[in-house]
């Protein structure tokens, strides 16, 4: 059985928190001589369903962005697939995309989105096609998470993980903010996006 994870955000832009996120995911999936490894895609979206996109950056430049913040995961790539398709990025529609009869799926959620994934477009779905894991952030109690976890694995009858790894209290918002008022970024942005924030002067005017 191919083993799959899909990590989606809007990445405006990608930070070391979705880099360790993604890292964290990994690892928990991944132990060392695991023979049947998940490949992870990360999957920046089109349209947000859920919130305003924020102004300062292109779906190319988002792209770009992340193939430098993940590039070097051995387990991991970046897909165009929700840029490319256009349009609100529905999670249960990119999930049927990528639904195959021998693949197992995984949704990698942060932690607010998994808090609220019972409230998205076609979650009913979203619960049947896809494993979820679920990552804090570091701005909530842990124990909230733990509940909501609970309540997924009674209604999916399959267990929900739930990764206990080292906060990382970071938002892209956050991040936007600091750009546009010219404060220091330094171990808040992989070198490579940092990198492309500046040479194309991406969300200076917040």
């Amino acid at each position: 059985m191919e083993r799959v994870g899909i990590f989606g955000g809007t990445f405006g832009p990608p930070h070391m928190g979705h880099v360790r996120a993604a890292e964290a995911f990994l690892r928990e999936m991944n132990p060392e001589g695991c023979e049947n490894p998940l490949h992870l895609l990360v999957m920046p979206t089109a349209t947000p369903p859920h919130k305003q996109k924020a102004e300062g950056d292109t779906a190319e430049a988002r792209l770009r962005m992340c193939r430098a913040a993940f590039g070097h995961l051995a387990d991991a790539e970046v897909s165009d697939y929700e840029i490319s398709r256009g349009g609100i990025s529905y999670t249960v529609l990119t999930l049927e995309h990528f639904t195959r009869e021998d693949r197992e799926l995984w949704l990698l959620c942060g932690s607010d989105m998994f808090l609220t994934l019972d409230r998205w477009y076609r979650a009913e779905d979203i619960l049947r096609m896809a494993r979820i894991a679920g990552i804090s952030r570091g701005t909530e109690e842990f124990a909230l998470l733990d509940r909501k976890r609970a309540e997924y694995e009674e209604r999916t009858g399959r267990r929900v993980l739930l990764l206990k790894n080292e906060p990382f209290p970071l938002s892209s918002t956050e991040i936007r903010r600091r750009i546009a008022a010219g404060e220091d970024m330094d171990g808040l942005l992989p070198e490579g996006v940092e990198e492309i924030i500046r040479r194309e002067r991406l969300y200076e005017i917040g």
